[in-house]
């Protein structure tokens, strides 16, 4: 009997191991998050020109703000210049991985900077990707704990939630809240 049971239960761990191939070739295999896709339309150009149009980088109670006018303008050219490509492409799928290369090159260019400024922009190109609601990491900065469920960047300066964006700036006054 005890041979009929080495049998019984060779053949349970097989169908077990069959069970387990099956489902691990046949599973719908979730797309990384890096292949994540935004839809470039109307309300999301509204809300990126309105960023593009604000005042960036002015002194707060918490940033004293870059050194002269002139490091001003081109920290929000920097901005300013990711936020232009992405308008610049036609409405429709926009891959994660082209905007996350577009914010690198922005990060790359103000790595020399002081901390402040880096940590301003920073700020701003999260913003960027909660904008057009990606949920994934965009590759450039070290996993956060302040990252609301489901997302993977902690949310943007001003941020309430990843469906409540801070308030809109005038271009004049400098953004409401948050920076």
């Amino acid at each position: 009997m005890s041979h009929y049971a080495r049998i019984l239960a060779t053949l349970v761990l097989l169908g077990f191991a069959a069970g387990g191939a099956i489902w691990r070739f046949w599973k719908p295999k979730a797309a990384p998050l890096y292949e994540e896709q935004a839809m470039l339309g109307a309300e999301i150009r509204a809300r990126l020109q309105a960023l593009r149009d604000e005042d960036k980088f002015h002194a707060d109670g918490t940033y004293a703000g870059p050194k002269g006018p002139k490091n001003r303008a081109t920290l929000s050219a920097w901005v300013d210049g990711v936020i232009d490509d992405i308008l610049a492409e036609p409405d429709g799928p926009l891959e994660a991985s082209d905007v996350a290369g577009r914010l690198g090159l922005a990060i790359g260019a103000a790595s020399k900077r002081p901390a402040a400024d880096q940590t301003r922009l920073h700020g701003y190109l999260i913003e960027i990707w909660y904008i057009l609601g990606y949920r994934s990491a965009t590759g450039y900065f070290p996993p956060s704990e302040d990252a609301p469920e489901g997302w993977s960047e902690p949310l943007p300066p001003g941020w309430t939630a990843p469906d409540q964006p801070r308030q809109a700036a005038s271009p004049q006054n400098g953004p409401t809240t948050g920076r």
